[in-house]
């Protein structure tokens, strides 16, 4: 009988006996018609709850690996023989290494990938986000109320983001504040806002691709600026802005997308000076910003909003089903974001805007957001180590760098196309450097997410491709 791992970190205890008995079933070790051990003897075996087992099994029974018998108990009905003649997926529009492609893997509903590369973080990461409490009494709120929230938000979660920025000594009243669907539409809505098809428009590069994708699908000529240990290359910034004379800077200041690190103060103070020199806006993208908390320096705040959009989300760190994000803004665009919204989706979700602003009152989000920092903080260390072990490098400051993203370098002579494509291959979704770049630069990198980077099968698939040390 298996052993069930029950340190905080592990996976839930229904999901451990859905896999064992899944793979077993899968590779044959289990035949059809086998019959399994009585939901008691499970449980006492497992040393879980009978309801524990329960919700175990009827998951099998789900994905059709086992039966039901009245009386008699579960059989195995699926065979490793069975499985593969099952129709295939549908093939994947485009390769892994692509944008579309990798975005389709992320998103797929396979639970059988392991999202090793994804910017989210494990499913049971998630189950102390938000009691069941507090979703009842969001749902009677919701439906008491039977009305959408105006467009720019619902008012009782304005008003808790605001005293949330307040607290970050960013200076946004409830009126600058836009709720969005997650971040993706708050960064394409400060895009439209301030530059029209035609306008260049500066980004990180290394950055988030899904952006540097939407900014160019809009028309605009995207530029990326190198992006380094202490933030965006100030000289290579200054020349481009000279050339090009762009109408807006995305940029992540805390915890970048994909490097893990953070802008130095005093760069971010001389990004403001060009930014003011210049005439251009500065699109401060902070969805992973709370695992900085509130000691990080952010543009906004240097700022104080008055040529800086603020774009937060809490698709990331409160449950990847909520697309709840927001954006402050100075007073003078906040008319012409709130007109763009209403053109684009009318207005947002009263259940889902409810139940944030309920999370964030009660405190719950801020303690859960403790726990995830500490959570990533063992994990950081501890997948550093053991991707060093399969042949990954670092620089000197990786474990210091803190947050979800873990930016591997590749041996020599190993590019990130073809290895992201074996590995996707393998079940394994995994990001390359390449795919962050506007200037063709980390095809020798990989963006590994710290929370699944211990996985033993990444372990597996990164030794046996790159020759690593045990």
């Amino acid at each position: 009988m298996f052993t069930l791992a029950k340190d905080t970190d592990a996976p839930p205890l229904t999901e451990q006996i859905v896999r064992h008995y899944a793979q077993r079933i899968d590779e044959g070790a289990l035949l059809p018609g086998a019959r399994l051990p009585s939901v008691r003897q499970l449980a006492a075996r497992l040393e879980v709850s009978v309801h524990t087992v329960l919700v175990a099994l009827d998951r099998l029974s789900g994905l059709g690996y086992v039966a039901s018998r009245p009386g008699a108990g579960y059989y195995v009905r699926r065979t490793a023989a069975q499985a593969a003649a099952a129709p295939a997926a549908a093939p994947r529009a485009q390769p892994a290494t692509t944008t579309s492609g990798f975005t389709h893997s992320v998103l797929s509903t396979d639970a059988t990938l392991l999202q090793a590369g994804a910017g989210y973080l494990p499913r049971h990461w998630y189950e102390d986000a938000i009691a069941p409490a507090t979703l009842a009494r969001s749902l009677r709120e919701s439906a008491e109320a039977a009305v959408v929230p105006p467009v720019q938000g619902l008012p009782s979660l304005r008003e808790q983001l605001a005293a949330r920025l307040a607290r970050r000594q960013i200076p946004a009243r409830p009126e600058q504040l836009l709720t969005t669907f997650g971040a993706s539409q708050a960064l394409q809505l400060a895009a439209r806002a301030v530059a029209v098809p035609g306008d260049a428009v500066l980004v990180d590069d290394p950055g988030y691709f899904l952006l540097h994708s939407q900014l160019a699908a809009l028309g605009l000529r995207v530029v990326g600026v190198p992006r380094e240990a202490q933030g965006p290359d100030l000289d290579a910034l200054a020349a481009l802005v000279q050339e090009h004379r762009p109408r807006a800077f995305f940029t992540q200041t805390l915890l970048h997308n994909p490097t893990g690190a953070s802008t130095v103060p005093a760069r971010s103070h001389r990004i403001l000076n060009l930014a003011e020199a210049f005439d251009f806006v500065l699109v401060e993208d902070d969805v992973y910003g709370d695992l900085a908390g509130d000691a990080g320096v952010r543009l906004a705040q240097i700022d104080a909003l008055r040529r800086v959009i603020y774009v937060g989300s809490f698709s990331k760190l409160l449950s990847p089903s909520l697309r709840v994000g927001y954006l402050a803004a100075p007073l003078s665009l906040t008319e012409r974001l709130v007109d763009l919204k209403l053109m684009d989706v009318l207005s947002g979700s009263t259940l889902e805007e409810a139940l944030v602003a309920e999370v964030l009152r009660s405190g719950r989000y801020h303690r859960h957001v403790l726990r995830l920092r500490e959570r990533l903080a063992r994990s950081r260390g501890a997948a550093i180590a053991a991707l060093q072990g399969c042949g990954l490098r670092f620089d000197a400051d990786a474990a210091q760098a803190g947050g979800v993203f873990l930016w591997a370098g590749l041996p020599p002579g190993v590019l990130a196309p073809a290895l992201v494509e074996a590995a996707r291959e393998a079940g394994i979704v995994i990001a390359g450097g390449h795919m962050f770049s506007r200037r063709g630069v980390g095809a020798d990198r990989l963006r590994l997410n710290a929370a699944w980077a211990t996985d033993a099968r990444l372990l597996g698939f990164l030794k046996a491709q790159l020759g690593g040390a045990g």
